[in-house]
């Protein structure tokens, strides 16, 4: 019957612990997807990412995230479900049954497991690749950004009145056809207006600049020279390959983050960043466990404290933890902290505040120091003898 119990108790833990969990995971979620998304659409508007693949890029935003708020999700979560139990009185009726608090401790123990797990696969692999597919997908869209618009069999006029540019069809590659680009210039001592005309073009990266190349095509110069222009004066030239700006249809290209680097490349390097970055990578998971189990310790309420009572407190924690690890590794990165020891006394110094139960240290402590700080009895003779020498 007992082990029956324990069963049916262990069910309700967890389904409480699981509940909580996902709703924190949620609200969280929804905080920092607001944020990123508001960053997206305006990146959209100004035209510095394609508006069809702004879903795409928040999506890949999900691993970089869960390796940051999941920890607070695990101290959060833990704290809520269990101080519910303290606050309906449930935890009295569990610990006159016997319930140790060793049992709870085993049971979030065992909660708290997977999700390191998981923390561990998404800071290691997943956060990595999400980086990367991000680059290359936002790369890849503003290639195509400048066609996107471009309006095929209509002579399109370029912003601030910079020229025309007229292509007959756009592939589903990105390949132009029969393409006829006039180039106008205001400044009196600018270089004469271009009229370029090639049946081949597409976009291409070249030195970091997005560049058109056209293809057998030719090059008119001196046509539209204000009225004076004469036949003599235009310049044609015939061309194998062009390459071209057009600074109103160009972007800058995204450069390779350092969050994108492989965890085994980084394994292999002996950087001094990329050490730092290895070491945040490995103890991010161990931030899971550490915080749930102070969330189990913060639990703990009064009869007359709600259980958002020590929210504040528990956000103020881990601002705090987050903030260490920060600072720890900016000392690898720069050497003024040894990379033998690395971001590991962060989590253990927080692992030893959850273990350790002061209130029980100060109650064995207690009597010894009353014992300590207690009188010395004085027999009746002492006693006479001092009082004859006071006489």
């Amino acid at each position: 019957m007992w082990s029956a119990f324990l069963r049916i108790l262990d069910k309700y833990l967890y389904i409480e612990l699981l509940k909580t969990f996902f709703a924190v995971l949620t609200v969280l979620l929804l905080i920092t997807f607001g944020s990123e998304a508001t960053k997206l659409l305006a990146m959209a508007v100004e035209g510095k990412v394609p508006s069809s693949i702004v879903l795409q890029v928040l999506l890949l935003k999900i691993p970089p995230a869960l390796e940051v708020i999941l920890p607070l999700v695990a101290l959060l979560s833990v704290m809520l479900s269990v101080g519910r139990l303290y606050q309906d009185q449930e935890m009295v009726v569990l610990s006159s049954c016997g319930i140790s608090p060793q049992y709870f401790q085993k049971r979030v123990l065992f909660f708290l497991i997977p999700l390191v797990l998981v923390t561990a696969w998404i800071s290691l692999v997943v956060t990595p690749w999400s980086y990367k597919t991000e680059r290359l997908i936002i790369g890849e869209a503003q290639t195509l950004s400048p066609i996107s618009g471009l309006v095929p069999g209509r002579f399109n006029t370029l912003p601030n009145e910079a020229g025309v540019f007229y292509t007959k069809s756009i592939s589903d590659s990105g390949e132009l056809s029969n393409i006829w680009i006039q180039r106008q210039s205001k400044a009196k001592d600018a270089e004469q207006d271009l009229i370029l005309v090639a049946p081949i073009g597409r976009f291409e990266w070249i030195d970091g600049k997005l560049m058109l190349v056209l293809e057998d095509g030719y090059s008119y110069i001196g046509m539209h020279d204000h009225a004076t222009t004469t036949p003599g004066d235009v310049e044609v030239k015939s061309f194998k390959r062009f390459e071209v700006l057009i600074p109103e249809l160009s972007s800058k290209p995204t450069r390779p983050a350092k969050f994108e680097v492989g965890t085994d490349v980084l394994w292999a390097s002996e950087a001094l960043e990329s050490q730092a970055l290895l070491q945040w990578r490995l103890v991010t998971p161990f931030g899971v466990l550490v915080l749930g189990l102070i969330g189990l310790k913060m639990s703990r309420t009064g009869p007359r404290e709600g259980r958002f009572a020590k929210v504040f407190f528990a956000l103020v924690l881990y601002i705090i933890y987050n903030q260490l690890l920060m600072v720890g590794r900016d000392g690898l990165t720069t050497g003024n902290w040894p990379m033998s020891i690395g971001l590991w006394p962060v989590p253990i110094l927080f692992l030893i505040l959850a273990l350790v139960d002061f209130r029980q240290l100060n109650l064995k402590l207690l009597p010894t120091l009353k014992s300590n700080n207690r009188p010395t009895k004085v027999s009746e003779p002492q006693k006479r003898k001092h009082s004859g020498n006071e006489d």
